[in-house]
């Protein structure tokens, strides 16, 4: 027998707490705070955007989430606006916000939601979730399987081919990469090895040698915000390594696939495109370098 997950549960209650039937829905919509940027994205992705009452910085997407009041950040909360407020429930990330915040809004009396996505699958079913506690059941069901099939069709375009390395940059000073399985799920679905994917630490500090070392083929740059100067590394300066030689050190919008919301498909098809560049250009130095030694063996 299958039981529902302890958040499935929780967001049940809400919705009968609400009366959220289809007609007490259309009365009553919930007022929400929402203290992760995905998880706005995801709100306003099943066309619910305006039960949010407030948020954090760099909830920025989609545009209109720029009107919405700004009540702190991700380790900071302004409490007195919050009390004011009165939202029926507070959308959290229990892997970003702040431990000792989550409890004090606890203590408070506020429901608590978690949005936290630590897996591509876990996309859908938390726009189901949002449906249910929005009423917007029938819009998140059709973006949970718009993100089903898009996910499902980039693998099969990608992931079985030929494995490029490559090194993602995520900070530049001190020199910073990601192991994380978020990450690591991207590129292997894009058909790309991550060359610190062992490694302990979910976003490991390495040295230039280590990079040196891991001989990548490609080098990924995001830009996001909070992001430091990604130019503070002149790759350029080492030829040797492959992607330098080849120039295949690229940027990406680092958004798209640093929150965990639906967008981050499109920052994956980018991702997989400018690793299908590199493995045709592999390609073709490979024949090109095949060819020389037959001509080479003739003459």
């Amino acid at each position: 027998m299958r039981y529902p997950s302890p958040l499935l549960a929780l967001c049940l209650t809400f919705c009968l707490a609400l009366s959220c039937s289809s007609s007490a829905s259309a009365e009553k919509q919930p007022r929400l705070i929402v203290l992760a940027p995905h998880a706005v994205e995801m709100i306003f992705e099943i066309g619910a955007g305006d039960t949010i009452i407030g948020t954090v910085e760099y909830a920025d997407y989609p545009n209109e989430a720029n009107q919405i009041r700004r009540i702190g950040r991700y380790d900071f909360i302004d409490y007195e606006a919050v009390m004011l407020l009165q939202p029926d429930a507070i959308i959290v990330n229990t892997s970003t916000t702040s431990a000792p915040m989550q409890t004090r809004l606890k203590e408070l009396g506020f429901t608590l939601i978690d949005s936290s996505v630590s897996e591509l699958k876990q996309i859908p079913q938390r726009l189901l979730e949002l449906g249910d506690i929005t009423g917007q059941q029938q819009e998140a069901k059709r973006s949970a399987e718009k993100f089903e099939s898009t996910l499902a069709g980039i693998k099969s375009q990608y992931q079985d081919l030929a494995r490029i390395d490559l090194f993602y940059q995520v900070w530049p000073a001190p020199l910073t990469t990601t192991a994380s399985s978020w990450m690591n799920e991207i590129f292997v679905g894009c058909g790309a090895n991550n060359v610190f994917a062992d490694s302990v630490s979910e976003y490991p500090q390495v040295s230039l040698e280590q990079v040196l070392s891991s001989t990548p083929e490609m080098i990924i740059k995001p830009i996001y915000h909070g992001n430091s100067n990604q130019e503070a590394i002149n790759w350029v300066e080492w030829p040797e390594i492959p992607a330098v030689a080849n120039e295949q050190i690229i940027t990406i919008e680092g958004d798209l696939v640093h929150r965990t919301g639906p967008r981050v498909l499109k920052g994956m098809q980018q991702v997989c495109e400018k690793v299908a560049q590199a493995r045709a250009q592999k390609q073709s130095q490979k024949q090109s370098q095949k060819l020389s030694i037959q001509k080479a063996a003739i003459q």
